[in-house]
């Protein structure tokens, strides 16, 4: 099985299994991409069928790529089974004038991070206290808009945020420090 596999890779080869678990989570499954688009990406023109799962293919073409913008963004025209759609991309190879935002780290609990992509909308603010559940902000994509809540009680420390903002998935919004010391949550 799958998940016998994954234990055995991480007992066997523990650094590699480490570093495909960080990949994957990071980009998501690139198993379905061949090596030519893994290393050197789709050019203007071209297409590639991407297989999914069984009997499910994905045609991916690449048309245009805009200039970029002050923060750094270039608008990338492609084509996903017939469909022409605008994609953002930040373009990592110029600096952008417009401040990147910081991402929230994973391995600590007092970082509350934005679920997806979307604008952020702060609630709360930095010295308040919150209960577990309570909603710190409110992030809308696409014409819909969900609470993010705090994932423990605490006081908010830090925001990282000013006023309304648009975020990438894990950017940090907010830093929330224990406030019982005792509660294992």
């Amino acid at each position: 099985s799958a998940e016998r596999r994954d234990r055995l890779n991480h007992l066997l080869f523990p650094g590699p299994a480490k570093e495909l678990a960080e990949h994957r989570e990071k980009y998501g499954d690139t198993s379905g991409l061949s090596a030519n688009q893994f290393f050197y990406g789709l050019r203007q023109g071209d297409e590639h069928r991407v297989k999914l799962e069984k009997g499910v293919e994905l045609l991916i073409g690449l048309e245009a790529i805009s200039e970029p913008d002050e923060a750094g963004m270039r608008t990338v025209m492609c084509i996903l089974n017939g469909q022409l759609r605008p994609v953002s991309v930040r373009d990592r190879s110029i600096s952008a004038e417009a401040p990147t935002t910081e991402k929230a780290d994973k391995s600590d609990p007092s970082h509350l991070a934005a679920p997806f992509a979307g604008v952020v909308t702060l609630v709360a603010k930095e010295g308040d206290s919150v209960a577990a559940g309570e909603t710190v902000a409110t992030i809308e994509a696409m014409k819909m808009e969900a609470a993010v809540t705090a994932p423990r009680s605490g006081t908010i420390t830090r925001i990282a945020l000013s006023g309304v903002a648009r975020v990438e998935g894990g950017d940090l919004i907010a830093v929330i420090a224990v406030g019982d010391t005792t509660d294992p949550n």
